[in-house]
């Protein structure tokens, strides 16, 4: 087993330490993010121009069907030089994190970057924050390789700089912090949360100065509320949020289904499966031009907009089909965006019903657009924190935190009862070969014992052979571990163990073997 000096002197930096490497990954990464933001931005503009011009001369959609065929061939064969810059990219930076994967950081990062811009701006219901966590989690890698880091510290900044990927992203410096503890590294650890706080606030700083203070999805500045006798009501759009959530699940799981009965009709190599995407988004593109892309100017325009039941279950139903005939084809793009725009609209239908059954006054309505984008993402992700604040500073209003919360934790405890889950770790499983090549390059983890394994003693833990507890902080105190050690919960242990032993290890003292 290697000399882990450097690992141990890690630990003992102080909160300071933490906080000035933060802000070294949150000024990469916001800088990165933001100029993917911004070329996502000025290319989609070019875009939809396009397609309103394509009803006066016919000429501008042979541009775009040009442009379309660059894109199919041209990102396709980046993809194929890299498989994981395929994709959301989430799943890859949790496989990172745990042990299984090693990402090429130079790799993934500029052609994530340029395939990324050229699938989300083309108008494809993709989203730039799967990307753009990414982006922050590679370009993080890429400072910590620069610095020299260690193992350890290495996956604390690969982790903090998700987090400033989506901050940055989002203008979400909070969500990003709670996304990575919730979703991609399992673990409330100091060594990670100061770190990703600062860099999320350093990042979305810099997104700040570039695009302005207003919220991302700015909603009315006064949401109403329902009295308390209507409460039942977020109660029940919460249990549909979360039905909803699973058959999501279930359909993009299994999209890849639907490409292989396409390749039987027209044999295409799998990198350039997009070709189907677009050409399933060219009548979309010509007729309803205002459902192109994530679905940032959608969601914005529902408040206002208040269509008609018919209306919005039409534009419901295109973008659950458009999104993941989108996903599948494996371009360079993620969910997360189209994940809350469905959730809006969805809350919004419901809004709509319970207010033709006379059960809420139509000012109210509108409040129902955000509670479905929460509770629709909380169920799908299976993170209820995160949706939660990822909501709240999107819109701009914390007013109606404790409805939201209602509606999110309705949604997660169906998605829950029925089985589904978190959409990331899923799409991670089936990512991944059946047999992982094993690492026994030897590292060192901070873990939290959770309430499952209180009171246990060391012994009794069924770690792998090949793994040492090095110590326990108990109430602030380091301890020596021996086998008659016994664990509380809530302490936080070091373990020395070989770099494809981290999941199997997270898993036992997160009480799942």
């Amino acid at each position: 087993m290697e000399n882990h000096h450097k690992e141990v002197k890690f630990i003992s930096q102080s909160i300071l330490y933490s906080v000035i490497r933060g802000i070294v990954v949150g000024t990469g990464v916001g800088v990165v993010v933001v100029a993917f933001r911004l070329a996502i931005q000025k290319l989609f503009e070019m875009v939809t121009y396009l397609y309103h011009q394509a009803h006066h001369q016919p000429f501008y959609l042979l541009v775009i069907i040009l442009f379309y065929a660059f894109i199919v061939v041209f990102v396709g064969k980046m993809i194929a030089g890299a498989p994981d810059a395929k994709g959301s990219g989430i799943p890859q930076v949790e496989a990172e994190l745990k042990g299984m994967m090693q990402l090429q950081w130079w790799t993934v990062l500029w052609r994530k970057f340029i395939g990324g811009s050229l699938a989300i701006a083309s108008g494809l219901m993709l989203g730039r924050e799967g990307p753009s966590i990414q982006l922050g989690a590679v370009t993080a890698k890429g400072i910590a390789e620069g610095l020299k880091a260690s193992k350890m510290e290495k996956r604390s900044l690969i982790a903090s700089g998700a987090a400033a990927g989506l901050a940055a992203a989002f203008n979400a410096p909070i969500a990003g912090l709670l996304f990575v503890v919730e979703e991609v590294y399992h673990q409330f650890s100091r060594l990670v949360w100061v770190s990703a706080l600062a860099a999320s606030i350093t990042a979305n700083f810099i997104s700040l100065h570039v695009f302005g203070l207003t919220p991302v999805l700015q909603m009315p500045e006064h949401l109403p509320v329902l009295e308390l006798k209507q409460y039942w009501i977020y109660i029940v759009l919460g249990l549909f949020l979360g039905l909803a959530g699973f058959f999501y699940e279930i359909v993009i799981l299994h999209i890849q289904y639907f490409y292989d009965f396409l390749s039987k009709i027209i044999p295409l190599p799998s990198q350039y499966h997009s070709l189907f995407a677009f050409i399933f988004i060219l009548p979309i593109g010509y007729f309803f031009p205002e459902l192109l892309g994530g679905g940032h100017h959608l969601i914005l325009e529902l408040p206002h907009f208040q269509p008609s039941l018919v209306i919005l279950i039409v534009y419901l139903v295109i973008r659950f089909i458009w999104s993941m005939i989108a996903y599948g084809s494996g371009l360079p793009g993620g969910i997360f965006l189209p994940i809350l725009t469905l959730g809006s609209l969805l809350g919004l239908v419901f809004g709509r019903l319970t207010f033709d059954f006379g059960w809420i006054a139509q000012e109210q309505m509108s409040l129902f657009i955000v509670l479905g984008m929460a509770g629709f993402f909380a169920a799908i992700s299976k993170a209820p924190l995160t949706a939660m604040i990822l909501v709240t500073e999107m819109v701009g209003n914390m007013s109606q935190l404790m409805v939201i919360g209602l509606v999110a934790l309705s949604a997660y405890i169906i998605m829950d009862l029925l089985g589904g889950a978190p959409i990331y770790e899923a799409m991670l499983e089936k990512l991944l070969p059946e047999n992982l090549e094993h690492n026994a390059d030897m590292t060192l983890i901070e873990v939290v014992v959770s309430e499952k394994l209180g009171d246990t003693f060391v012994s009794e833990l069924p770690l792998p052979p090949s793994c040492l507890i090095t110590s326990q902080i108990h109430h602030g105190k380091s301890k020596v571990v021996k086998g008659n050690s016994l664990l509380h919960t809530g302490d936080t242990l070091y373990v020395a163990l070989p770099v494809s032993e981290i999941h199997t290890v997270r898993h036992i003292f997160e009480g799942n073997k």
